[in-house]
């Protein structure tokens, strides 16, 4: 187990201290803190339980080389069988439950949002990002480089800006923008609640370096190509709405509504990574190790592979949004296209 922790904490300090030389002195604390976690979940009660039997055990196996026995079922020459539990238990993927209260702030033009999955705390394939607004407010229009953007109206009702032009995007409604695009929003209704994730993460729109409003600042670098932001009627549909059909190749989002006690199976392949954020309702996430629960406003993170069972626990409806970076082979069943 010692070995397979230091394995571990070794692992996740190689990819934070790259990170870390990315992103700055806050980078380097957050990657100092993401390590401490990753070497305290490699000793959890199953690693340590698993740990003291084969301190035990395999000595006594040992022993018994020579007869052709082995003690608890080891078979005779063999005490690393008992081992292959353990390494299941640290090859399969990471699972948070993240609050948004404990979110990163940053800020972009007049609207203040928390970052809840960014690369500081491991997701290299999606962001998620969580703003309140009021009328007036405008999200400095940008451009993600190399970053596709979606971003959903959960309540109130926004304007999709690019350049002169302004179109409205009400509550139930989402906007997908292609790399390369200039896109901002502008807060028309009040109370507005809204959540967008970037594939791959764009690292500098939490620095400033985004925000064209800052005094001096050059105008966003980008192309304004009509029909390539899409609009869409998310709250309509039950199950994915955007697709690599239409353009969102790197990650595919759903929108479901759970009855009580109803359920559905996911799963996370090879490095892949995905996210359930719980806007109504309260769910239980069930994998092979645990249960995980997750009320309103919180999000649910892991990396594959895994395969986990949602169930809504509360007694009304439960509404969550998934994303999943990149669209997998479900992804394929559920909708038919590749």
């Amino acid at each position: 187990p010692l070995f397979l922790a230091f394995a571990r904490l070794a692992k996740s300090a190689k990819r934070q201290q790259c990170m870390a030389y990315t992103i700055g002195p806050l980078g380097t604390h957050m990657a100092i803190q993401d390590i401490k976690e990753e070497f305290m979940s490699a000793f959890t009660l199953r690693t340590i339980v698993l740990g003291l039997l084969c301190f035990f055990a395999v000595p006594h196996a040992n022993s018994q080389f020579g007869t052709g026995q082995a003690s608890i079922g080891v078979p005779a020459g063999r005490p690393d069988v008992l081992l292959l539990p353990l390494l299941a238990a640290q090859q399969s993927g990471q699972i948070r439950v993240l609050k948004v209260t404990d979110g990163k702030l940053f800020q972009m033009g007049g609207v203040k949002a928390s970052r809840g999955v960014h690369p500081d705390m491991g997701a290299k394939k999606l962001t998620l990002n969580f703003t309140n607004s009021e009328p007036g407010a405008e999200f400095s229009q940008h451009v993600h480089d190399y970053s596709d953007d979606t971003f959903l109206v959960l309540a109130g009702k926004v304007d999709v800006r690019q350049g002169d032009s302004r179109k409205p995007l009400f509550e139930g409604q989402a906007a997908f923008v292609p790399s390369g695009q200039i896109h901002g929003t502008i807060t028309t209704g009040t109370g507005t609640t809204m959540i967008s994730f970037q594939c791959p993460p764009d690292l500098a729109l939490y620095t400033g370096v985004r925000d064209s409003s800052r005094p001096g600042a050059a105008p966003p670098k980008g192309v304004i190509t009509p029909g390539a932001v899409k609009l869409i009627d998310f709250s309509k549909t039950s199950g994915f709405f955007t697709s690599p059909a239409m353009g969102s190749k790197r990650a595919a989002a759903a929108y479901r509504k759970l009855q009580p006690g109803q359920t559905f199976s996911t799963r996370v392949e090879g490095d892949g990574e995905q996210m359930l954020f719980v806007w109504k309702g309260e769910i239980s996430v069930k994998s092979k190790q645990r249960t995980y629960k997750a009320g309103e406003r919180e999000t649910v993170f892991f990396l594959g592979p895994n395969a986990v069972e949602v169930r809504n626990d509360s007694s009304a409806e439960s509404v969550v949004i998934q994303v999943q970076a990149p669209p997998n082979s479900e992804f394929a069943a559920e909708t038919g296209k590749p």
